[in-house]
């Protein structure tokens, strides 16, 4: 059959296109379509234009059988079944814009090398740029940005090697090729379609040409048209003929020219505009449903439209209350459901591919639902264990250096982490696109991922052995992360009736059909219309090219067939539509949505951000706009609060919508128990407040460090957690400088005592034998690491050699004042304490611990310290003054001066004679002890309330969890903020020895 020429019809509303041009096509085609062996379409922009006409014909008691219903994804989709080679997807073509950068960021042209960069770390947007100027027709050269000439043609030359064409350019190949070729659709409907649809326009036509019959159905433009509306309707009259326009009057005419209501002294019945304004989403989403409730109640409501800018938490709401009240509805936002590629093990296999560094190594451990795939031999936590020691000594995250750390252990479990670590694959730095999915492929396979890697193969094909160009492996992962996606969507029952009164939609999804009442949800700043995004250039390279598009599209438009007035574009052109052209497009698309709700419209906004609850957040300028056309007065903030309170009040007389679920009412009482006993501050810490019961079987009494101890006076829950539950926070690696400084430090002035065997302590040594002890010790520890990296071909980090000499020459000045001490002969370094039995405090107390103590001087040589004289010292690598006696009760408190009485008791228990206690840092100037243990004794009480914690494992809290300065430990999520004044007191009538006698401000 010919072709015939595509017959154009523009109706003047939504109501005039039906009844004049699509009712009638359906009627002449859908009875015969069975007749034609070529399929016959129906065009429409969105899911939800195409559901609407479905809906019509289902009203009429028509049928649609046989046709089909395509959007313009699903047209290219269509028409792609002939091509050769399928087209390229577009993370596909981002890539190699990608790579086309990267090899131009080393070029001497400064501009251009800048250029180069921004592409290479946005690549998107340069390539929209691309799309739409193909879709225009013109070339990127005339927008005279030379900056990114060099990035174009390296791009030109590896789409050509890939065998791939921008989208806008396949579609305007099809239309060449439709003119010359055989028909492939009997009849084609094309409806729907605006001046916003520019980017369709070769698309769109090649469908015409490529039917034997066209239909083409328009609206004329309403209020706030621009050319590009008018050029629209002007460039398919150029293509299809002169429009045919429907002749039926918007209200037919009868004896009279007015209404019986207008004769009557009555006006035409109003719309009724609403505004609800919700303190937060949660507040507007129920503000929405009960909206939809009311309307839905009125007999005039048809069909109702909520309308939303795009997805998110508003909708999903929104959705969900709806289910929940039993109201079918057409949920056509729907929410995404992740799939294998949205799972936390893959998300962090790409982040350790990205940095293979051990925090994203232990990341990755945690995330495998298997981690035995790793090291069957090796269980999670001992694997992660030797892992931390292993950087903790080295401070080198590179899991290279560490596997070879690990690996020139002698214990065993140390062997078995470098195994693990040599069998776990990483991608190379650099490599073409095929090296990097053959080693993609060896690490899926390697934990067992078959589907992903089969996943990944699918979406490839062959074109990777077509591209030889190396890039970093930043961009490959990128590439995967955006190729690798299987979200899928997913609506409840309820939400899945497409032909439902309540349509959940897109402003796209919502135009040129017909509403009784609508909702836009979710109206605040920023909504509608949409800020304007990104562009590629800077800024004023944003400026002119921003004048380009408007002197294009005035390039573009000539005089049409029709005579004076038709306006329409060149052949073989398009309209580019800029920022200042979609927001011209946004603003006409809602006033059309507004105009065509027939009896209600209703715009809602929240009060505050969720994710800044602190700030006020602005209604759109839509919302804004339209409260002052219909209130006659302007929006102000307090305006607005208004609104607020009232829609408060009217969710509050209206009630529940659904009833409420059932609790238990014991579990609720026993919630506000504990509530109001953790905020009790007559009232000492109970089992609420990180305790055990007073009275319970479990009583457990573990053994605690020193370092426990003294957490137990500023962290207690956190210790208590720790000790009692077995749950610790994770450790802090984001400074881990402060803690292996601390350790290196310690280390090697470790060394400066010789111990002979059967002895406890060895001879004092000379001021220069410490120091070259010190500094055999230090030169060793880089020397290990140096021939780590020497062995792997890398070489030590400037960073760590700073970090290594701060620390080298903080071991010497500490060992230097060692030497300067008068009066002892003897001494022993790092000697544990407390493993041999509990220490005493008082006749009713003793403390089970253990701990090291850094240093330990004697006046004379034994194999114990039973009636000796000694002296303990601890180093200090932070800030740490020098113990004082008056202020010493405080410093136990605090925990300056705790670790040393503690080192001092177990001393005495171990049956020392006389006992003299100092901290030793860059602070402190006197060598020399500088308490006794005859000081600690006024202070027993401190030890006592300590014991007395142990063993009723009574703690409570103390502090800020939170706080907006200083570092915290890191507590459970779900932990809640307790005032601290109120702690401070429950904490003072829990341990009462544990209070501070000066109050802060009185010390500094």
């Amino acid at each position: 059959m010919r072709r015939s020429r595509p017959v154009l019809l523009v109706a003047p509303s939504v109501r005039e296109a039906w009844d004049d041009a699509l009712a009638p096509w359906f009627e002449r085609v859908v009875p015969r379509v069975w007749e034609h062996p070529l399929p016959s379409l129906v065009v429409v922009p969105t899911r939800g234009h195409g559901n609407d006409l479905k809906a019509r014909l289902i009203a009429k008691g028509a049928s649609h059988l046989g046709l089909q219903f395509v959007t313009p994804a699903g047209l290219r989709a269509l028409l792609a079944r002939d091509d050769v080679t399928p087209p390229a997807r577009r993370e596909h073509l981002r890539l190699l814009l990608a790579i086309a950068a990267s090899e131009m960021e080393d070029r001497p042209n400064e501009s251009e090398a800048l250029a180069a960069k921004a592409v290479v770390r946005a690549p998107a947007l340069l390539l929209r740029a691309l799309d739409r100027l193909e879709t225009a027709g013109w070339r990127f050269e005339e927008l005279a940005l030379p900056s990114f000439a060099p990035v174009i043609q390296r791009f030109s030359e590896l789409l050509k090697k890939c065998d791939f064409v921008l989208p806008a350019e396949t579609d305007r190949r099809r239309l060449q090729e439709a003119a010359r070729g055989e028909r492939k659709f009997s009849h084609v409907l094309i409806a729907g379609f605006d001046g916003a649809h520019w980017a369709d326009w070769f698309l769109l036509r090649a469908a015409a040409e490529l039917a034997e019959t066209t239909t083409v159905v328009l609206e004329e433009p309403r209020e706030n048209f621009s050319d590009i509306d008018l050029c629209w309707i002007g460039s398919w009259e150029e293509v299809c003929g002169e429009a045919q326009r429907t002749l039926k009057p918007a209200r037919s005419l009868g004896d009279s020219l007015f209404t019986e209501a207008e004769m009557r002294g009555g006006a035409e019945p109003a719309r009724r505009f609403d505004f609800l304004v919700g303190a937060n989403v949660s507040e507007q989403a129920e503000a929405i449903t009960r909206q939809c409730v009311r309307y839905l109640a009125e007999e005039e409501c048809t069909r109702l439209g909520v309308i939303f800018s795009g997805g998110g938490a508003l909708p999903r709401l929104v959705a969900n209350s709806l289910a929940r009240l039993g109201i079918p509805h057409n949920d056509g936002i729907a929410h995404m459901v992740p799939g294998i590629f949205e799972s936390p093990e893959w998300q962090a296999w790409i982040e350790l591919q990205r940095a293979p560094r051990l925090r994203s190594l232990l990341r990755f451990l945690n995330s495998l639902p298997d981690p035995g795939v790793l090291s069957s031999a090796l269980n999670r936590p001992a694997l992660e264990s030797v892992l931390q020691e292993s950087y903790s000594e080295l401070l080198v995250d590179d899991l290279e250096i560490l596997c070879a750390y690990c690996l020139g252990r002698a214990d065993e479990k140390f062997q078995l982490a470098a195994e693990a670590l040599r069998a776990l694959p990483l991608l190379p730095l650099r490599g073409t696109l095929a090296q990097f999915l053959e080693k993609t492929k060896t690490a899926l396979t390697y934990l067992g991922w078959r589907q992903h890697a089969f996943e990944i193969a699918s979406v490839t094909r062959d074109w990777p052995q077509q591209l030889d160009a190396k890039f970093s492996r930043t961009l490959f992962l990128r590439w995967l992360e955006e190729s690798a996606a299987t979200f899928g969507v997913a609506r409840s029952a309820a939400g899945d009736h497409a032909y439902a009164r309540v349509q959940l939609l897109a402003v796209s999804q919502a135009q040129n059909q017909e509403w009784s009442h609508l909702i836009f949800a979710g109206w605040n700043e920023g909504a509608w219309p949409p800020s304007a995004g990104a562009e590629f250039a800077r800024a004023d390279e944003v400026r002119a090219f921003n004048r380009s598009v408007q002197q294009l599209n005035q390039r573009a438009a000539r005089q049409g067939s029709q005579g004076e007035g038709h306006l329409s574009v060149r052949e073989n052109h398009s309209l580019y539509l800029g920022p200042i052209e979609q927001r011209a497009i946004a603003l006409r698309q809602f006033d059309a949505l507004v105009e065509s709700a027939s009896e209600g419209v209703t715009l809602s906004a929240s009060l505050m951000q969720e994710d800044a609850p602190e700030r006020f957040w602005n209604p759109s300028e839509c919302f804004t706009r339209l409260y002052l056309k219909t209130r006659r007065e302007p929006l102000t903030q307090a305006a607005l609060k208004n609104l607020q309170c009232a829609t408060a009040e009217w969710l509050k007389d209206s009630g529940k919508l659904t009833p409420s679920a059932e609790r238990s009412g014991a579990d609720v009482q026993q919630t506000l128990i504990a509530f109001n006993a953790r905020r009790d501050a007559s009232k000492a810490a109970s089992k609420y407040e990180f305790a055990l019961r007073p009275n319970g079987a479990y009583r457990p009494m573990p053994t605690l460090s020193v370092t426990d101890l003294q957490g137990m006076v500023s962290s207690p829950a956190i210790v208590w957690m720790k000790r009692y539950l077995g749950v610790e926070p994770p450790d802090d690696t984001a400074n881990p400088w402060a803690a292996t400084t601390g350790k290196w430090v310690h280390h090697w002035l470790a060394t400066i005592s010789q111990v002979k065997d059967g002895s406890l302590f060895g001879a004092y040594p000379s001021s220069t034998i410490i120091d070259e002890r010190v500094c055999v010790s230090a030169d060793e520890c880089r020397v290990a690491l140096r021939l780590l990296c020497e062995s792997l071909g890398k070489s030590v980090p400037d960073w760590w050699n700073s970090g290594w000499l701060n620390a080298r020459y903080l071991a010497r000045h500490l060992g230097g004042k060692i030497a300067g001490a008068q009066g002892w002969e003897w001494m022993t370094t790092e000697l544990r304490i407390g493993r041999d039995g509990t220490v005493k405090v008082d006749d009713e107390s003793e403390l089970r611990l253990r701990g090291q103590i850094d240093l330990v001087l004697a006046q004379n040589n034994a194999t114990d310290v039973a009636g000796q004289k000694i002296w303990i010292v601890d180093y200090k690598t932070g800030f740490a003054k020098e113990l004082k006696l008056s202020d010493l009760h405080d410093s136990l408190v605090k925990g300056a001066a705790l670790q040393l009485g503690l080192y001092a008791l177990a001393m005495r228990e171990l049956g020392a004679a006389e006992i003299g206690v100092s901290i030793l840092s860059l602070f402190v100037k006197s060598v020399a002890p500088q308490l006794t243990i005859l000081d600690l004794e006024p202070h027993r009480n401190v030890f006592a309330d300590l014991a007395t914690m142990q063993r009723t494992g009574v703690f409570g809290m103390k502090g800020e969890i939170r706080p907006a300065f200083g570092y915290s430990a890191t507590y459970p999520l779900a932990t809640l903020q307790i005032d601290n004044d109120i702690l401070e007191d429950k904490w003072a009538l829990t341990h009462p020895a544990l209070v501070l006698e000066k109050e802060e401000w009185e010390t500094w």
